[in-house]
């Protein structure tokens, strides 16, 4: 029985990761990078069994785009040529607007547009994990033109990664990742910039470290994501300006100050509480 090939286009830290996920006997991982480099390094880490051309990896059974956002649809133009007849398609990609309006205009049935809720601050397949998408959700947006079968074929290799398959419309999927992936990294920037003038940064304990842990993360990158999802982010901005205008006029009154904390702690306690139903009906329901 032949071995199932997954191709892998960008061999950074999330397609380096998928590679290292879904090693397996019964698999053949081929990647593609255009730097050089980065493919180096992705080898020499067991990333992929083989580095080929783009064309190699655009037949493969299975092909994730591993690439940033701006250069996903030009990719997948490039795929479309070369691809073979039954190749299924899947991308990596942050903002997933732009990239389901190329899926529905081209009718491409063997694309399915993705997202991998997973990351950190670090880049590259140095930093490559075969756990990074543990119990992580990998969001799959498809359209109505999608092939169920390609569906079901990625969310087989979603759940060998060790993820969690979640099927969202795009535009939600924009607006939550706005507020719960893009904002979190425009507030790091932030608090990064106001504590830059201080002169002790060495104090700074577990809630600075981890309130910033993001901050400067690849700027080529998250100029592009920001970018792209500009619209939802904003909004997510105005959201939180408001919000700390609000935390600002409680500092001169007790009682409103500990409403807005007993109000925070609470919706941290519910948050935790869905999360655990969540968890625990996971747990119940049976494969299908």
């Amino acid at each position: 029985m032949l071995a199932m090939t997954v191709g892998i286009v960008g061999l950074g830290l999330i397609g380096g990761s998928i590679g290292l996920a879904l090693r397996d006997p019964g698999r053949r991982i081929i990647g593609y990078d255009p730097v050089a480099k980065s493919a180096e390094v992705a080898k020499s880490r067991f990333c992929v069994d083989e580095i080929g051309t783009f064309a190699d990896v655009a037949r493969a059974d299975v092909v994730f785009v591993a690439a940033p956002p701006d250069s996903v649809v030009s990719i997948l133009e490039q795929i479309a040529k070369m691809r073979a007849e039954t190749t299924v398609v899947t991308d990596c990609a942050s903002i997933k607007a732009q990239i389901v309006d190329w899926a529905v205009g081209s009718q491409s049935t063997w694309f399915v547009p993705g997202h991998p809720m997973a990351g950190h601050e670090k880049s590259g397949a140095k930093y490559a994990s075969a756990w990074l998408f543990r119990d992580a959700r990998w969001i799959l947006t498809p359209v109505t033109k999608t092939d169920r079968t390609a569906v079901r074929a990625v969310e087989a290799l979603v759940k060998a990664a060790g993820a969690k398959p979640v099927r969202l419309d795009a535009s939600e999927h924009d607006r939550h990742v706005a507020v719960l992936s893009h904002l979190p990294h425009v507030v790091a920037n932030a608090i990064s910039a106001v504590a830059e003038p201080l002169t002790h940064h060495e104090i700074g304990a577990g809630s600075w470290r981890d309130v910033t842990r993001v901050a400067g993360a690849e700027p080529l990158l998250w100029a592009q994501i920001l970018g792209g999802n500009a619209v939802a982010v904003s909004a997510a901005i105005d959201s939180i300006i408001e919000e700390l205008r609000t935390a600002q006029a409680a500092l001169t009154n007790r009682d409103q100050l500990l409403t807005l904390l007993y109000e925070a702690k609470q919706i941290k306690e519910n948050e935790g509480k869905r999360a655990s139903k969540e968890a625990a009906k996971e747990v119940a329901e049976p494969e299908v």
